[in-house]
């Protein structure tokens, strides 16, 4: 009878471990898929970083593009102006020649 009694402690107890290894086994299960799903979304946010990163590159580009194409704009214009200005004087000493010529001849 003792032995029978020893037997059922056992079993109780062996019983008791499963059950503990059972719900610890669960924990860690339930660890492993908090864990899958985080690496998942931080994966799927790494994947999107890095598409707005190209994103960003190539419209960077088309900006350095387009800024180099204004400062040549401007170079040009620069240049045009000058030419323009230094028509202007010499129309303006021109006109100063042409007015003192005159008041000479009254």
């Amino acid at each position: 009878m003792e032995e029978v009694k020893k037997k059922e402690l056992e079993l109780f107890d062996q019983k008791k471990k499963i059950a503990e290894l059972e719900t610890r086994l669960k924990q860690q299960q339930n660890l492993y898929e908090a864990v899958r799903s985080d690496r998942n979304l931080y994966s799927k946010n790494l994947i999107e970083s890095q598409d707005e990163i190209g994103e960003m590159k190539r419209k960077l580009k088309i900006m350095n593009h387009q800024i180099d194409q204004l400062k040549e704009e401007i170079q040009g214009k620069e240049q045009e102006l000058v030419r323009a200005q230094g028509e202007h004087e010499k129309v303006k000493k021109d006109k100063d020649q042409l007015m003192l010529n005159v008041e000479q001849l009254k």
